[in-house]
């Protein structure tokens, strides 16, 4: 019998990207599917096997909980409107969450599209980095499979009942709901990454990439907060970095001075080595290095910004394209 399976995915609009993931889905090979897309505005489409939704400007938190709270099937998946499945994706999830009880998520690389050019090739590139990516960075190497604590929203497969047994997305939380969720998921089974369960997600362009990097930072705090835990002190580090870099600029203290410089020397030597490990290319090399700062930095901006309280209108910054 051919397994059956919801696939949720959060929107604002219908735009070329959500069509192209639409059909991607269309696509899975042996598995029965259905799409349910929740948008910000009612969408005036009819396309196989999928049902538009619209409630309105809810975060992606909410999105997801009434898409699974309407689905019927007994495994469901997260996908957001700018990726593209591998034809086996839930295929290869549902097979592993079939063998074993003890994991309840499973998840998979969420790799660049291959046709990017200019610095939304580079920004695919970089995110290969520890520097952007963190404990994460397993997400964006086909390496052998393994226990994670942590699973991007963009690629999770499960069963509806686990999903509802830790009580699905807090719907209080607009960015980093999913780290949220994988500390509630941890408390009661594995989270699995395996690399058969693959997708490609587009990478953001340079402008928008930084205010992504901007809203992220603005963040931390929160999801600190939500997830009462000290685990994700790495978030931290860019906050560190970006008052270091100020403080070079307007400390008048020499031996003050002296150290934030040094500081700022070690942080730029280390991009500097992670954009040789990279790419070979010299121009690619210094696109990464431009990138690799300016995502650390931003980050660090937008967490400033939180405690100065200058965070407002996040949304329309994080969706910015």
């Amino acid at each position: 019998m051919t397994d059956s399976c919801s696939i949720i995915i959060p929107t604002i609009n219908f735009n070329r990207e959500l069509e192209d993931c639409i059909n991607g889905c269309l696509k899975l090979k042996k598995v029965k599917i259905k799409i349910y897309i929740i948008s910000d505005t009612k969408i005036k489409k009819k396309i196989k096997n999928t049902i538009f939704l619209s409630f309105g400007k809810i975060n992606m938190s909410k999105k997801r909980n009434i898409g699974v709270s309407l689905s019927k099937t007994k495994y469901v998946a997260f996908l957001d409107s700018d990726c593209y499945p591998t034809k086996n994706w839930i295929y290869n999830a549902i097979k592993i969450l079939k063998k074993n009880k003890n994991i309840g998520l499973i998840t998979g690389p969420d790799f660049p599209f291959s046709n990017q050019t200019g610095f939304q090739k580079t920004i695919g590139i970089a995110h290969k980095s520890f520097i952007l990516s963190g404990s994460k960075i397993f997400r964006k190497s086909l390496k052998s499979k393994k226990i994670v604590k942590q699973a991007s929203s963009c690629n999770m497969i499960l069963e509806r009942k686990t999903y509802n047994f830790v009580k699905g997305m807090d719907p209080h939380i607009y960015i980093g709901e999913d780290v949220d969720f994988c500390n509630r998921i941890n408390k009661f089974y594995y989270i699995l990454y395996n690399p058969n369960v693959k997708i490609f997600h587009k990478s953001r362009e340079f402008l928008p990439f930084l205010a992504q990097r901007y809203a992220y930072g603005t963040c931390i705090f929160d999801t600190m907060k939500f997830t009462k835990t000290y685990k994700n002190l790495q978030y931290f580090v860019p906050l560190f970095i970006t008052i270091f870099f100020i403080l070079s600029l307007f400390s008048y203290s020499y031996n003050f001075h002296l150290s934030f410089i040094y500081i700022n020397i070690f942080f730029l030597l280390l991009v500097f080595i992670e954009s040789l490990r990279l790419s070979k290319n010299p121009f690619e090399i210094v696109k990464l290095n431009i990138i690799l700062t300016l995502g650390v930095v931003f980050f660090g901006l937008g967490s400033i910004s939180k405690i100065l309280g200058f965070s407002k209108n996040l949304k329309s910054i994080y969706t910015y394209r």
